[in-house]
């Protein structure tokens, strides 16, 4: 097959959006697929041009054995809902010009969200090849954005939801993360027989050859960053937005502070919005237990994690309960304990895994309890860790998830259109 991605979110960007489909891309690249993402140039998660890249009319690269068509796009740094809207906007108008104007000839187009415009994109680019479209839906948005108090709701939102509720339908897949989301996305419009959840996983062979290979660049990062040795590291590694509640570790942080002798060191690792506020808290606070570092090339990320005694993922509390953040597969993967500050289905999960210490969004106390409890039993803490990572090996591996997915690209480019 050839088959066209379309992604806002590339390599070397961090986080989920970018993780998944260049994992995935690269097994349907080993199958012998010819894979092509077009994508825009590196800004995210800060909306600023990474140093060393110049955006230009288009510019065509390779990474590894896929094909990485890069269009420019409005990146002016900030994090307004004018300016990502700005952001989102000039990707899909860029891309979908880029797409139509570019000898591609697709098999198949998949237009991951979110932004919802890129899956407008791609349904527009696969009609104009007159081949099937595939919706991956990480998250739900209008939403999930406006349940999170980032937008609010009004016409705009309501003509989104309706477009949404139109792409949808006439997707011939629907792939997704969770069963939750499957269920949403069926009430929201599309058909129940073409909704796939295939989740977000590790792909395992490189993640353990980079665990391995990247460890002393790890342990010189952290040195560097000024966490000290012989402390138990807690170490959160991902966006510091919003949703993820950051400032509950920097209440836990300052609430251990007081304690004599405590053994616990808080390492966050990453970019976003909140970074300068975090840096701020850690400097006016005077939280000499925390190290705010990063962001890190995506290689580093498993070494990292091995130098951890403990693994954290959280969110703050939110309306819907089916967000699974794809870093807790990546922290099971270390077999490190999880430290898990969360709701719904991850909660679920997590206890399904016997990752680690459970608790519910926001809730401090239990938070604060899990890791002691963590301190307490090192050979529990060290079972939790391995019991995560048996779990991620039968779950969760990218390679049997990529075969999943290729066998539904086959099911819609033989059916009839």
């Amino acid at each position: 097959m050839r088959i066209l991605i379309v992604s806002q979110f590339y390599h070397p960007e961090m986080g989920a959006p970018a993780a998944r489909f260049g994992d995935l891309g690269q097994h349907f690249a080993s199958a012998g697929h010819d894979v092509t993402v077009l994508t825009a140039f590196p800004n995210f998660p800060q909306g600023r041009i990474y140093p060393g890249q110049h955006q230009k009319a288009w510019r065509d690269d390779r990474d590894g054995a896929i094909r990485v068509l890069r269009t420019p796009l409005l990146a002016l740094g900030g994090h307004t809902p004018s300016r990502k809207a700005l952001l989102y906007a000039s990707f899909a108008a860029s891309a979908l010009l880029q797409g139509a104007v570019r000898n591609l000839k697709p098999d198949v187009v998949i237009g991951t969200t979110p932004p919802p415009t890129v899956g407008y994109v791609s349904y527009l680019l696969a009609k104009r090849f007159g081949v099937p479209h595939v919706l991956d839906v990480r998250d739900i948005w209008p939403e999930a954005v406006v349940n999170a108090g980032r937008v609010k709701a009004g016409p705009a939102v309501a003509a989104l939801e309706q477009l949404n509720h139109w792409l949808l339908a006439r997707s011939a897949a629907v792939t997704t993360v969770s069963e939750g989301k499957r269920e949403r996305l069926q009430q929201l419009g599309a058909r129940p027989d073409s909704v796939h959840v295939l989740p977000n996983g590790v792909d395992l062979a490189r993640y353990d050859r980079e665990a391995q290979t990247q460890e002393p660049q790890a342990r010189m990062f952290l040195r560097d960053a000024g966490v000290p040795t012989g402390k138990l590291l807690v170490l959160y590694a991902g966006v510091f937005n919003p949703p993820q509640g950051l400032d509950l570790v920097l209440d836990l942080a300052g609430e251990r502070s007081k304690r004599a002798g405590d053994e616990v060191h808080f390492c966050l690792i990453g970019d976003g919005a909140l970074r300068t506020h975090l840096l701020e808290r850690v400097r006016s606070e005077a939280l000499h237990n925390v190290t705010v570092a990063g962001p890190v090339d995506r290689a580093l990320v498993p070494a990292l994690y091995r130098c951890a005694y403990a693994t954290l993922v959280i969110l703050r509390p939110r309306k819907d309960a089916h967000t699974v953040p794809s870093k807790i597969y990546e922290a099971m993967a270390s077999a490190r304990p999880v430290l898990l500050s969360a709701d719904g289905e991850v909660a679920r999960l997590a206890e399904r895994a016997g990752c680690g210490p459970v608790g519910e969004a926001g809730d401090a106390a239990a938070l604060q309890a899990g890791i002691d409890a963590l301190i307490a039993s090192p050979s529990a803490a060290a079972a939790q860790g391995v019991a995560g990572r048996r779990f991620v090996e039968v779950y969760n591996d990218r390679a049997a998830l990529a075969q999943r997915y290729e066998a539904v690209l086959q099911r819609v480019v033989v059916a009839p259109q």
